[in-house]
């Protein structure tokens, strides 16, 4: 396993079409760092945090962020974290991208929007990143996103406007991916709800919702053109056929590759662990050696990676010597239905195994299945943001709910369906149930949680109500994940 990791490759990314190759870079580092830093696509903004933000200190220090001067949008974040209390991580969008990653086992690219500010760029070996200059720009031409924005005045000081772009952006690629009949000329496959979901985590301060809902909505075959508010597209009087035709045209088939050719042969190469302090283990057994080797011990900080969202919630304060990424382990990324329930590996993302949910629903699981499959799900799409739950795993969260008392929903919603957990300690496999697991001490550091398996009732002579409520507001509740 060492060996094989010795002699993987440098890391490859593509911003925007262009490549970078990366001999050597601190594990640390987040996709946004990367990006405002090393490469002129300067798009994405810091507004809440990827965990550089400050802790709550007292009120005085907020003259230390104020230049009369020069007052950003960055510090009226801040001062507004301070004034409530609050530190607001991973939750705000303005950081948003688009990833597309090619799956060499489906012989597709999968593309998802992420927080940039949490991503960690070593995580993004052979994958491509798209930013609103991706998009369009002003020698290229602008996408349609961009002058319906513009055109229904949905952009005020345009700091949360790019992230918006590319969370929108996301949903139009996935929903054009679909087998939804065609829809006509200048619109997409999306329905007018599923436009205003798009942009759900994403936060503005002084636009208001109603004029970017209505540019997203735009693009939605459903929409009636009489219900969208004020724009410089369309005059008074002109008729449904002419607004339509005054829309900046929108073309799903001349849409450029999110995922440039040359990544294909990068993708499925490891990085070098003697330049990178970031391991990636691709089955159970080298995961098992790894965390038993010299990799972990002799005082040695490590830490297993994901998604890497919970640090939007706990800050870290000690930097680590290595990292092991789990994602490439089958084991822990497969969600399946058995015989007497579903089984959800501890990697998969949220936003994957709520399609999952929706998927195993439509099959003929018994009442009690359908019930457990159908509330699962729409209780999770109300769990932090669409852009977050591409990145948090569903074992991620519970292990931080175990180990820090997270407030979690899934931790609850599990209890509640009497799930059993399978967990790697050293050299012991063990089954118990969810319960059993909060019970014990926090988790140690090598001890890895594999798998949650949610059994499905049989009882015949019973009529089974499951039903989940979200508690809300909370400190939070609603950002993360």
């Amino acid at each position: 396993m060492e060996e094989r990791q010795k002699k993987g490759s440098s890391l490859v990314l593509a911003v925007n079409g262009e490549r970078f190759e990366l001999p050597c870079i601190d594990p640390s580092t987040t996709l946004l760092q990367f990006l405002r830093s090393e490469t002129r696509f300067k798009s994405p903004k810091l507004g809440c945090g990827d965990g550089n933000s400050p802790f709550l200190k007292p009120l005085f220090y907020m003259t230390e962020y104020i230049d009369k001067l020069n007052f950003s949008i960055e510090h009226a974040f801040l001062m507004h974290a301070y004034l409530t209390e609050l530190t607001y991580e991973c939750g705000c969008g303005a950081c948003v991208v688009l990833i597309s990653k090619y799956d060499p086992t489906l012989k597709k690219v999968e593309d998802f929007s992420v927080s940039s500010c949490l991503t960690l760029l070593c995580s993004l070996n052979g994958c491509s990143v798209t930013t609103s200059e991706g998009l369009g720009n002003t020698r290229d031409g602008f996408h349609s996103i961009h002058e319906r924005f513009a055109g229904f005045h949905a952009s005020q000081c345009g700091f949360c406007t790019p992230g918006m772009s590319m969370s929108f952006f996301s949903a139009l690629v996935n929903a054009d991916k679909g087998n939804k009949p065609d829809p006509p000329p200048g619109f997409s496959r999306l329905t007018s709800s599923e436009a205003e979901k798009a942009i759900a985590g994403n936060l503005c301060r002084c636009t208001g919702y109603r004029p970017i809902a209505d540019a997203c909505k735009t693009f939605a075959a459903d929409i009636d053109i009489e219900d969208l508010g004020l724009n410089s597209f369309w005059k008074k009087g002109d008729s449904k056929e002419m607004k339509v035709s005054k829309l900046p045209p929108y073309d799903p088939t001349k849409n450029f590759s999110t995922y440039p050719k040359f990544l294909t042969s990068e993708s499925a190469t490891s990085l070098d662990s003697s330049r990178y302090p970031w391991y990636i283990p691709v089955s159970i057994e080298e995961l098992h050696t790894l965390l038993n080797s010299n990799v972990t011990e002799n005082g040695s900080r490590f830490k297993l990676v994901v998604g890497n969202t919970g640090t939007g919630y706990y800050k870290e304060t000690q930097r680590y010597d290595r990292y092991i990424d789990l994602r490439h382990v089958p084991e822990l990324s497969i969600s399946r239905r058995g015989q007497i329930g579903i089984e959800v590996g501890a990697t998969v993302a949220i936003s994957k195994f709520i399609s999952f949910l929706k998927e195993e629903s439509k099959i003929n699981f018994g009442s009690y299945g359908k019930l457990v499959s159908d509330k699962l799900a729409y209780h999770m799409e109300k769990i932090a943001t669409p852009f977050v739950r591409n990145s948090a795993s569903v074992g991620g969260n519970l292990v931080i709910a175990q180990k820090n008392g997270f407030p979690s929903d899934i931790a609850t919603l599990f209890l509640g369906l009497s799930a059993t957990v399978s967990l790697m300690t050293g050299h012991r496999l063990e089954k118990l149930t969810w319960e059993e697991l909060l019970s014990r001490p926090p988790l140690e550091s090598r001890s890895v949680l594999l798998s949650v398996s949610i059994p499905f009732k049989k009882d015949q002579n019973s009529i089974l109500l499951f039903e989940t409520f979200r508690a809300a507001p909370r400190p939070h509740g609603n950002a993360l994940a």
